[in-house]
């Protein structure tokens, strides 16, 4: 809805949001397999771009109703950061983290 509030009927602005949001994604998973490799180069460096560019993600980006998977995705891999950063210390706080980025998925 805030997407329609800002953008009205301008289709080209829901497709940059969906894109903007992607490519969020894929950094994050990028960043959250460097932290649980340990390694920059490697597996995150050819898993972040294959997942960025895979069909089934790009249609999710292209269609612009399908902003549900997009940010189901998001959330999805900011739940996995948390919950990399758990287990490197854990916390009821960090717990809590993880229980909240993964109800919004």
């Amino acid at each position: 809805m805030l997407d329609c509030q800002w953008f009205d009927g301008h289709a080209g602005a829901h497709h940059f949001v969906n894109v903007l949001l992607h490519a969020l994604t894929a950094s994050t998973l990028f960043l959250v397999l460097r932290r649980m490799t340990g390694a920059a180069s490697g597996v995150g460096a050819f898993v972040a771009p294959f997942f960025a560019i895979h069909p089934l993600r790009v249609e999710s980006v292209a269609w612009i109703a399908e902003r549900k998977d997009v940010l189901s995705g998001l959330f999805f891999m900011l739940t996995l950061a948390a919950y990399v950063r758990y287990i490197c210390a854990p916390s009821v706080w960090r717990y809590a983290v993880i229980l909240i980025s993964l109800a919004a998925v």
